[in-house]
């Protein structure tokens, strides 16, 4: 691969950055995996793989920004965007819109 993108961090960046070609980019975003992208600056260094990345914050800073924005949701100043919605039945049709890029915001699965 030339790029990527990752969002995950954790044991798949890793995983994701041993597929680069030397002198790929990589771009480390997010810790979904539950921490950040580990990669070692000096190997990438002498692959010629360029790392790019933001701003990390503690988890003490995470947690604070988390209880922020919980606080900000419940005083009602802060809504998501639900673009669309799908009958639980259409779920396979929700996935196919996520998956097409065809939605906006927030894509709910609705349960009656």
């Amino acid at each position: 691969m030339d790029v990527v993108f990752d969002g995950v961090g954790g044991a798949l960046a890793g995983e994701a950055f041993g597929l680069l070609r030397d002198g790929g980019r990589m771009l480390s975003y997010g810790l979904a995996g539950g921490t950040w992208a580990d990669i070692d600056p000096s190997v990438a260094a002498a692959r010629g793989v360029t790392l790019v990345r933001g701003t990390r914050p503690s988890t003490s800073e995470m947690r604070s920004l988390v209880s922020e924005v919980l606080v900000r949701a419940a005083e009602g100043r802060l809504r998501p965007v639900i673009g669309q919605r799908f009958p639980l039945e259409r779920a396979a049709d929700a996935h196919a819109a996520i998956e097409g890029r065809a939605t906006v915001g927030k894509t709910l699965l609705e349960v009656r």
